[in-house]
């Protein structure tokens, strides 16, 4: 489960986030969507301590952190955090001198102290997983945008978290490559993997999502199913957000 209670976080005299207030289940998808600016990754990254937020109250699958400006956390708590949640980023962020499967050992062998031989045997299960096996001794170079993706999925996935965290998975891809990417994650959402997800894609957003949270100027304007916030909402703003994005997939 993740809960945020009256979550801030500025950058020096900008407030990016401005009492933020959200509830997920555990196995569910949460998508955050918004126009650029909003505050989407800034959220999305205060969720495994990548930005800590100034105020609030933060709970991700039983540990539960509380912020107050200029309160130090200990280093402890922010490890213990990070191993509850895998990151998957816009930019794969793989390191280019190790294989595919290297990609996915390293988080095993370094974090779980896993042996070389259990972290081999997982990482070639997970790059089967997202269609790799026969990628495994590639490098990231011989790869596409869409497979180095996929292998950054299955790297995130090989130290289990209990969350994933998706930034925009899509918005590096050429178009022909993101429908490979998307059907990794509608894959894992079936399989009941709680994820959070910053997005621009509103088809995807609308297929996979249980919950929606529509974010500008650091606050959230609305949130709900997806046919609440995308086909229901009487929001004059979250529909001119909607009938802009509607009119650029066009």
């Amino acid at each position: 489960m993740i809960e945020i209670r009256d979550l801030h976080k500025s950058f020096g005299p900008l407030e990016v986030l401005k009492g933020i207030n959200l509830r997920l289940e555990h196995g569910k998808v949460l998508v955050i969507i918004g126009p650029s600016g909003s505050g989407k990754t800034t959220l999305l990254r205060c969720f495994n301590l990548l930005e800590l937020p100034d105020q609030g109250i933060l709970t991700v699958a039983g540990t539960e952190i509380r912020f107050a400006e200029k309160a130090k956390i200990p280093r402890k708590t922010v490890l213990g955090l990070r191993q509850k949640t895998g990151m998957v980023f816009q930019s794969y962020n793989l390191f280019p001198h190790m294989t595919a499967l290297g990609n996915v050992m390293e988080g095993q062998i370094t974090v779980q102290r896993r042996s070389r031989e259990e972290a081999r045997s997982r990482g070639l299960e997970l790059l089967g997983k997202v269609g790799l096996s026969d990628k495994a001794e590639a490098y990231p170079h011989q790869l596409s945008g869409g497979q180095q993706q996929r292998v950054a999925i299955a790297r995130a996935m090989a130290v289990e978290p209990e969350v994933l965290l998706f930034d925009e998975p899509t918005s590096a891809l050429d178009p022909e490559l993101v429908g490979e990417v998307l059907k990794v994650i509608r894959q894992l959402a079936s399989e009941g993997m709680t994820m959070v997800i910053v997005t621009h894609e509103m088809k995807f957003a609308a297929d996979v999502a249980d919950l929606i949270v529509l974010m500008d100027q650091g606050f959230i304007l609305e949130q709900g199913s997806p046919q609440q916030v995308l086909k229901q909402s009487q929001n004059p703003r979250v529909r001119q957000f909607l009938n802009r994005l509607s009119g650029d997939e066009q």
